[in-house]
């Protein structure tokens, strides 16, 4: 007991698994597994100052004498460990019919809902669940044999988020133990384990990898298991990696905006295939909620359309993936069509809010502006040459402007064609007007009368952003 104890104890430390002062609520069916991880972490509190509470759950699986004896058993335990007690109750096999679930899976929903609700009432962060390696390693085959990618490989994790959306996390003591050790630890504790119910579930998959396969495979390689677990360990490394990556990316290239989650396609390209596929799924999850989700064709199409100047991809979840010529845009399945911009005139200096966009308005020194890197959507113009009021608006019929180093006049139209824009976005683009005309097609071309001068007393630095987030 002494040995088990302590090699948990290191793999909670090690991982993060249970922390100082958390409070925990501990998913005891009363079989070995749980009744191992109750005494386990109980102890364990009493070092750490973990609040601990225990919960059981009757799936309503075995007959009504077995569900109260395996209740009563539970509860004889925390009592006698001076733990707070919760009981809940699901038909599994009525929701299984209802919702057209496997009665593993209703079990499992059913479990979850109850866990969730007990942990908010209780204020309990973590759901300790009692997971062992061997389980981790029927896990990471199971993966292995349907074809998962990267993320499947992972198998169970020492601490994750909760699998259906928002709620407490999920931590795993366990892991470091075999099934074989929770049932000796029970047996030197002087406890008679309840047979736990959800092992009568297993799907059948499992239930033949468990009893057939593993056990033909370990003629090959004795530790098989421990094998399995260090590939799981190998994936999560690399997951994480990615994770960070992806969250980076995310991050840098800012494309959450209202309905709809847009990247520059450049900078989209250059990210690595496994990156772009984690943005894909963040994306969907994004718009689509957190149960949402995209499968290997999704990511195989979108890779594909990458190939094109212009393509669209199906996604669940009624979304759709446009890669254009400047963006990779994911929304709902319409197109969306880009609003014009009523004409409405600059606080210089200050901010305005547009329809999609904010704009802020600075008067600089041209020599300290020129100094400052700019990006497409920010500009200096001439102060004099700005002269009165500035407004921004969008296009109009017979606009024409002097792009910057043309040396001639050129339409507007010719202008938004040759920067290749979309059709559908140029209504949306904004255009800087001074009294004489457009100042300045924003993120494309400034006008050369709006231009610094040599010798320009003041500048106007214009910076716009668009709302939600989008640069």
């Amino acid at each position: 007991m002494k040995a088990v104890q302590s090699r948990v104890a290191r793999f909670v430390r090690r991982h993060g698994i249970l922390n100082p002062g958390e409070r925990a609520l501990l998913a005891v069916s009363g079989g070995q597994d749980s009744s191992a991880l109750l005494l386990i972490v109980s102890r364990l509190a009493t070092e750490t100052g973990l609040e601990v509470a225990v919960a059981h759950f009757d799936h309503r699986l075995r007959s009504r004498g077995e569900a109260r004896d395996d209740e009563q058993a539970v509860r004889t335990m925390a009592q006698a460990l001076g733990l707070p007690f919760v009981t809940g109750s699901g038909d599994a096999r009525a929701r299984a019919a209802r919702r057209h679930e496997s009665i593993e899976e209703a079990a499992r929903n059913l479990r979850f809902v109850f866990l969730a609700r007990e942990a908010k009432r209780l204020n309990a962060g973590v759901v300790v669940l009692g997971h062992t390696r061997d389980d981790r390693a029927e896990t990471v085959l199971l993966h292995l044999l349907r074809g998962s990618g990267l993320d499947g490989l992972v198998g169970l994790r020492p601490r994750s988020s909760w699998p259906f959306g928002e709620g407490p996390t999920l931590a795993r003591p366990l892991l470091a133990v075999t099934r074989a050790e929770t049932g000796r630890y029970c047996r030197e504790a002087g406890l008679s384990p309840r047979e736990d119910p959800t092992n009568l579930l297993l799907e059948a998959t499992r239930n033949r990898l468990r009893h057939e396969l593993l056990p033909s495979l370990r003629r090959f390689n004795p530790k098989l298991d421990e094998a399995l677990c260090r590939l799981g360990d190998a994936a999560a490394a690399a997951v994480a990696h990615l994770d960070a990556a992806a969250e980076d990316a995310w991050q840098a290239l800012s494309p959450a905006g209202g309905r709809a989650v847009a990247f520059p396609r450049e900078a989209f390209e250059e990210l690595s295939p496994a990156v772009r596929a984690r943005l894909l799924r963040r994306s969907v999850r994004h718009l689509g909620g957190p149960s949402a989700d995209v499968e290997a064709v999704h990511v195989e199409a979108l890779e594909a359309a990458l190939g094109k100047r212009r393509a669209a991809v199906a996604l669940p979840w009624a979304l759709t993936a446009r890669v254009g010529q400047r963006e990779v845009r994911i929304s709902g399945s319409e197109p969306e069509v880009s609003r014009g911009i009523e004409e409405t005139r600059l606080a210089v200096p200050g901010r305005t809010e547009l329809a999609g966009w904010s704009v802020v308005a600075e008067i600089v020194a041209p020599a300290a502006a020129q100094r400052r890197g700019r990006s497409r959507l920010e500009a200096l113009l001439d102060a004099d040459a700005a002269g009165g009021p500035l407004v921004v608006r969008s296009r109009r019929a017979g606009d024409r402007m002097r792009p910057l180093g043309l040396g001639g006049e050129k339409k507007l139209q010719d202008v938004l064609v040759d920067a290749k824009v979309p059709e559908e976005e140029r209504d949306g683009v904004p255009l800087v007007c001074a009294s004489w005309g457009i100042a300045w097609v924003v993120g494309q071309r400034l006008d050369e009368r709006a231009a610094l001068r040599e010798g320009s007393q003041g500048a106007v630095r214009l910076r716009f952003r668009r709302r939600g987030g989008g640069r």
